[in-house]
């Protein structure tokens, strides 16, 4: 993994799903379009290019909407996790503070178990990515997150704090 310089910091990959059909009465329901897989397919090319060499992350977390977990078997297409969890606190209106506190016990728990996770992907929604990086990051800029856009985050377990090292915007 390029970059890394401490055995004490993983990488963060938060990444919006690709985007969907028109909003219906069921959003969970709702589905990528053409042009949606299109840009999760890019994405994570770009992800194994800069960040994936190996073609993995450890863990992936990744919303029970239906538009993000087509947009993590897109990306899974180019980078395999080796432990995948649906999870119901990374929807649209979750809570940051509460996803945030669920990442940090999370890498915490794998160092204990001798586990350690040096890579998470997090595929999830607006606003709740946006509210996310300023959550790990402790920085409060509220970044926009475009279909399919991925923002790195080398997060610090000593520290219990995250530094955007980019915000890939895709197609």
């Amino acid at each position: 993994m390029s970059g890394q310089s401490s055995n004490d910091d993983i990488y963060l990959f938060i990444m919006r799903h690709g985007e969907a059909e028109a909003p219906r009465l069921d959003d969970k329901s709702r589905q990528l379009t053409a042009l949606g897989r299109e840009q999760s397919a890019l994405a994570a090319q770009w992800l194994k290019a800069h960040y994936c060499n190996n073609g993995a992350v450890d863990l992936a977390l990744v919303s029970p909407y239906r538009r993000a977990r087509q947009t993590h078997d897109m990306v899974s297409l180019d980078i395999i996790a080796n432990k995948i969890e649906n999870n119901d606190d990374i929807v649209p209106d979750g809570s940051p503070r509460l996803v945030s506190d669920y990442i940090d016990a999370r890498v915490h728990a794998a160092v204990n178990a001798k586990k350690p996770i040096k890579s998470m992907l997090v595929v999830s929604h607006m606003p709740l990515v946006s509210y996310l990086v300023d959550e790990l990051c402790q920085s409060y800029t509220t970044s926009l997150f475009s279909t399919a856009s991925i923002a790195v985050i080398k997060y610090s377990l000593k520290d219990h704090k995250g530094t955007l090292v980019t915000h890939y915007q895709g197609v």
